[in-house]
C-alpha cells in the first residue's frame, strides 16, 4: 500500500509539472501542487517506510523530472508552445508621416523623455533626446527612426 501512494504522488506531482510548463505559463497553482506532491512522496517513503526507500524514491523523482525536462526541451512538446513567427508589421502613425526633421513645434505636456508636441494641426508623441522640455517650449524635430519621433530644444526664439 506504501508503494501505491508514493508512485500516485509521483504520478501525480509528475502530471501537474507538465500541466504547468504545457498549458498553464507562470508559476500557479498546479506547478505549486505538483511540486509538494513530489516532496511528499519522498517524505512518506522516508518516513513511512526506511531511509534505503527514500533514497530510491529520490532518485526515480530526480531521474522522471530531468527525463521529461529534456524529452520537453529537446522533443516536440516544445514546438507547440513556441514562438516561431517574427513579428514584422509597423505601426503606422498618419500625423507623423506629414512631419521632416527640422520642422519646428511646441511641446503640449512636459517632455520626461516621452510627451505630446504640436506640430501645425498634428498633435504626435514625441520622445526627447535631450533630457526634461518643458510644457510650452519650442521643439524641433531631431530625427525620425520609423514611427518615433526625437525632438529637442529650439534655441531660436
Amino acid at each position: 500500500m506504501d508503494i501505491l501512494i508514493i508512485s500516485l504522488l509521483i504520478l501525480l506531482g509528475i502530471i501537474l509539472l507538465v500541466i504547468e510548463v504545457a498549458m498553464i505559463p507562470g508559476v500557479g497553482v498546479t506547478g505549486i501542487v505538483g511540486s509538494l506532491s513530489l516532496v511528499a512522496s519522498i517524505l512518506y517513503a522516508f518516513y513511512y517506510i526506511n531511509a534505503l526507500a527514500g533514497w530510491i524514491t529520490l532518485f526515480i523523482v530526480l531521474f522522471a523530472f530531468i527525463t521529461i525536462f529534456l524529452w520537453f526541451i529537446y522533443g516536440k512538446p516544445i514546438d507547440n508552445v513556441a514562438l516561431k513567427k517574427n513579428i514584422e508589421s509597423v505601426v503606422e502613425n498618419p500625423e507623423a508621416t506629414a512631419l521632416k526633421v527640422g520642422d519646428t513645434g511646441v511641446a503640449r505636456t512636459r517632455l520626461a523623455l516621452v510627451g505630446e508636441a504640436e506640430f501645425g494641426d498634428n498633435r504626435v508623441e514625441v520622445n526627447s533626446s535631450c533630457g526634461f522640455i518643458d510644457e510650452g517650449e519650442s521643439i524641433v524635430i531631431e530625427r525620425i527612426a520609423g514611427a518615433t519621433i526625437f525632438v529637442k530644444k529650439n534655441n531660436i526664439k
